[in-house]
């Protein structure tokens, strides 16, 4: 059974950027080489229950603002950086891919493919970010306020990620996820008054109508488990500041690698396991100085989960997968 159901809720210009950012950038130290970090494959995790696994997701996933859903790729990767020397830059997207391809994302094989994940690096990162909003407002992610623009448009993390993120539907209609509050934008439903009722509709022939400008219009499931709606990345932006950031370069490449692949909602609080993304919590006795299986196993486990389900089912499954993983099973 399928029903249509109304649901509230790019480009750049890669020489601007590269001088916005070469300009302020610090040489770096010699890259660390690749054999020096310790494969993720060979990391392991013991005594990960499953209380501790499920509270990792609740903790890390980020419900998109449409949907309610843990987003993530479906179109190849393609990252792309700068600020940094030729070697230092080559180093973190390939980081980026080799652990796309360990949670099973696709990364585009077309040498000129076009960046969605754009990684900067710089010492002004506040100016640099003044210029996205200016000229890519649709990076910074969804805002329905003036508020909530400039909340997204303050650099608050030496090392910060910004998503913008879409819905797709049953037949494939993808629409980015944003405020359409007085664009002009939105869904018109015609009924029966007592069925729409809105004290500002416009009635015809017994028929009214109504216009709801912040809404989208989608193909779904009939479905007490999934409504076969989808929320996917479009675009990542992450701005690092390494001058800020007290750890060495493959372990700022290990945590700009996971915020490339999954928006993780809890980097200002301790994980309840080890986890790379404590890298800037305050108060961990222990931080992880790179990728452990615990966040390689929710990344393959955000990967691996039925995306159509529901928000809560598709978070349970996600914990689920991630636990099994972890119990080896």
């Amino acid at each position: 059974m399928r029903n249509t159901i109304v649901r509230a809720g790019c480009g750049i210009s890669f020489t601007f950027l590269f001088g916005a950012v070469a300009a302020s950038a610090q040489p770096s130290p010699t890259p660390e080489s690749p054999a020096a970090s310790v494969p993720v494959e060979s990391v392991t995790v013991t005594g990960a229950s499953s209380k501790s696994v499920n509270a990792f997701v609740m903790a890390a996933a980020t419900p998109t603002h449409i949907l309610g859903k843990v987003a993530r790729w479906e179109t190849p990767i393609c990252p792309y950086a700068v600020g940094l020397p030729a070697d230092a830059v080559a180093l973190v997207v390939q980081r980026v891919k080799d652990v796309a391809i360990q949670a099973r994302v696709r990364v585009s094989s077309d040498p000129a493919c076009y960046p969605n994940i754009v990684i900067a690096f710089t010492s002004t990162p506040q100016a640099l970010l003044d210029s996205i909003r200016k000229d890519h407002t649709e990076w910074l992610g969804y805002y329905s306020s003036s508020e909530e623009l400039d909340r997204l448009g303050t650099v608050t993390r030496p090392i910060q990620a910004w998503y913008s993120t879409a819905t797709t539907d049953l037949q494939g209609h993808r629409r980015i996820d944003v405020s359409r509050t007085g664009d002009g934008l939105g869904v018109v439903l015609s009924g029966a008054c007592d069925l729409i009722g809105n004290p500002r509709m416009v009635v015809a022939g017994g028929v009214c109508t109504r216009v709801t400008p912040d809404a989208i219009a989608v193909t779904v499931h009939g479905s007490r488990v999934a409504d076969g709606l989808r929320a996917t990345f479009d675009h990542v932006t992450i701005i690092a500041n390494p001058l800020e950031v007290p750890a060495s370069r493959s372990t700022i490449d290990d945590y700009i690698a996971v915020l490339a692949l999954a928006q993780i909602n809890s980097l200002d609080t301790c994980q309840a396991l080890p986890s790379i993304t404590s890298l800037l919590a305050k108060g961990c006795t222990q931080p992880a100085a790179e990728i452990t299986a615990n966040d390689l196993g929710y990344l393959k486990a955000v990967y691996a989960a039925d995306p159509s389900k529901l928000p809560e089912m598709q978070k349970n499954e996600i914990a689920y997968r991630m636990d099994q993983g972890a119990a080896g099973r």
